[in-house]
Parts: structure tokens; C-alpha cells; sequence
């Protein structure tokens, strides 16, 4: 009886010492925090960060925010990195918000195209490409400029995102096409006071665009060539795009390492293992954005979905987002008077 419990004694205190060391092994994972777009791109994103997080014992939790609650996870140090756009990302930098990237460990930074380098703060990870989407069941024939969102046969038939870089990038295009620029942006705000006038509705993410596009409500929109081969892949909606003669301008997915965070180095290695070919190969073939790394080497498959390439990357039109953000708080002010109404 002594040697049957001396056995159970001896397993049970077996099984403590394991589950002790399995609780302090998860206790002593690190994790990391990031500010993402939510939705397919955080799934894409997750594919990504797989190989990252088995390599390094950290755990990488992904969280959702936009607008106004992305401001404040970063202000108050919630989160690592901040996964956004041109526009929040820059503000928040002229704030102090971020941390240099460092060279030495994100050395991915120097296979970046220079589209992609805005500051020593802020990178873009990967573009799309806004086009004009429209459904081809419904457009017979493709448009074939910007100017064309503004004809009568658009009338309440497109879906626009609100006051976006999109809408800036825009603004700014007809603005230059005029003669203007950001500096002197009237002609763009006509512009899109026109195009506005055909809105069916105004949403707020991809999910909605694609919503309506299903449900027959639209016949166009600003869209993305990925958002818009996801449409078609993934969701098995009918979408087309075209690229319209003006040019094109990106839909840029910035990164940024918040300062006053806890395990720095291991952020930067965060950063430089998104920036690396093969996330940016994931990005591209789970949901169509071209990577900025200058090294990833496409699938031919994915590369012939996509408007971006090598080669036209030059072409890009983009606003000077630097000055954008000392004047973004009047434009959006202007968008409300005289675009939305």
C-alpha cells in the first residue's frame, strides 16, 4: 500500500513539475501588439506572422482600430506597431508618437522602392492600386477617366469611402489636372462636388463596397485592384476595374513603431520580417497588394491580377503628405461644406 502511494505521489508531483513549467514557459512569451485594418487583411497578416512568432517565442495579437480609437491606443502606448495609412501615421509622427526604424536591424529598409520610405519613422509595408471599380454586368462599357464618375449615368449609383487618403490623393489629381496643387486645391474640390452629387451611399470599409456590389446597388466605385480580385476570388462577386488615363495612386499600408514600448529591438524585428519578400508575397496572393519590398518576386498568377508592377511603380500619384497633414483638419472642414453637404 506504502509503494502505491509512494507511485501516485511521485506522477502526481510529475504532472505538477510539467504543468509548472508549461505555465512559466507561457508566462515568459512575449507578446506584441498591433494596430491593424481588421478584417482580410488581419487574416492575411496572421498568415504572415506565423513563421515569426514560432521563430522568435512571441505572440503576436492582432487588434483591430480605426479613426479616432487608433489615436488613442497609440497616444497611450496600447499597442507596438501601428499598422495604418499615410495620413494618421504622419500626424501621429509629427506628435513624437513613433520610434526611429533602425537600419541595422530593420535592413529590409534598404530594398524598399522609394515610394515607400516617407520618413525614418514610417514605411509603407505594401500598396494597392485605386482604380475605378464598376460592375460589368451593369457598365457596358469600362470608364476610362476620373472625370467619368461624374455622369449622368452614375447618378446614385456609386459607393465612395468618406474624407480618405483616397479622397485626398483625388483631389489633389484633379487640382493638378486644373493647374493647382495641395497648395491651391480649389478645382480638385469642385471636382468631387461633382462626383459626389452621383453617391449612393458613403461607406466606411471594404466589406460594405463589396456588399453592394452583391446586392446590385452600385455600378462603381474607387476601389483597389486587390479589394476587387478579393471581390472576385474570395467572395465570387463580379467586379472589373479600370485604370483611368489620369493615373493612378496608392493605397499604402504604413507602418510605424510606437515609442515607449517594452521590447524594442524584438519590434524592430517585427517590422523588418514584414517588410521581408516573402510577407510581402503572402500579402500579395492572399489579398492583392503589391509588396514595396524591391526584392519579392511575384507568382506570375498573382503579379497579372495586380496594377501595380515593377515597372509602373514610378507612375504612382501621391499627394505631398507631409504638408497634407498641416492642413488636413481645413480639408476635411471643406469636405463636409462642399463635397458631402
Amino acid at each position: 500500500m506504502i509503494k502505491i502511494f509512494k507511485r501516485l505521489l511521485l506522477g502526481a508531483s510529475a504532472v505538477f513539475a510539467t504543468t509548472l513549467a508549461l505555465n512559466i514557459a507561457v508566462a515568459q512569451q512575449t507578446e506584441l501588439v498591433i494596430n491593424s485594418f481588421g478584417g482580410a487583411y488581419d487574416q492575411a497578416l496572421a498568415e504572415s506572422l506565423k513563421s515569426f512568432e514560432a521563430d522568435n517565442n512571441v505572440k503576436v495579437r492582432l487588434v483591430p482600430a480605426e479613426g479616432a480609437d487608433t489615436i488613442v491606443k497609440v497616444r497611450n502606448k496600447e499597442v507596438d506597431v501601428l499598422i495604418s495609412d499615410p495620413l494618421f501615421a504622419l500626424r501621429l509622427e509629427s506628435e513624437g508618437a513613433f520610434t526611429k526604424l533602425n537600419p541595422d536591424i530593420v535592413t529590409n529598409l534598404k530594398h524598399l522602392y522609394p515610394q515607400a520610405r516617407y520618413s525614418d519613422f514610417t514605411v509603407a509595408a505594401n500598396f494597392g492600386g485605386y482604380i475605378i471599380a464598376y460592375s460589368p454586368d451593369r457598365v457596358p462599357d469600362a470608364p476610362r477617366s476620373w472625370f467619368d464618375l461624374a455622369k449622368p449615368e452614375f447618378a446614385g449609383r456609386l459607393a465612395l469611402r468618406n474624407f480618405r487618403p483616397e479622397s485626398i490623393d483625388l483631389i489633389t489629381l484633379f487640382a493638378k489636372l486644373a493647374g493647382g496643387d495641395e497648395r491651391n486645391p480649389d478645382a480638385g474640390f469642385r471636382q468631387m462636388a461633382k462626383i459626389a452629387e452621383n453617391v449612393h451611399a458613403w461607406v466606411n470599409s471594404h466589406a460594405e463596397v463589396l456588399q453592394l456590389y452583391r446586392n446590385g446597388e452600385i455600378n462603381a466605385s474607387i476601389w483597389t485592384d486587390g479589394r476587387i480580385a478579393w471581390a472576385n476570388d474570395a467572395e465570387k462577386v463580379k467586379v472589373a476595374g479600370a485604370v483611368p488615363k489620369e493615373g493612378f495612386f496608392p493605397l499604402s499600408s504604413t507602418m510605424s513603431i510606437v515609442a515607449g514600448r517594452p521590447n524594442g529591438e524584438l519590434t524592430q524585428k517585427l517590422v523588418n520580417h514584414l517588410l521581408a519578400p516573402q510577407s510581402g508575397i503572402i500579402m500579395a496572393t492572399k489579398l492583392g497588394y503589391f509588396p514595396t519590398n524591391s526584392e519579392a518576386e511575384l507568382p506570375k498568377e498573382v503579379a497579372s491580377k495586380l496594377v501595380l508592377n515593377k515597372e509602373n511603380i514610378n507612375k504612382l500619384q501621391t499627394a505631398d503628405w507631409k504638408y497634407i497633414v498641416t492642413v488636413y483638419d481645413e480639408w476635411q472642414r471643406r469636405w463636409d461644406r462642399e463635397v458631402v453637404r
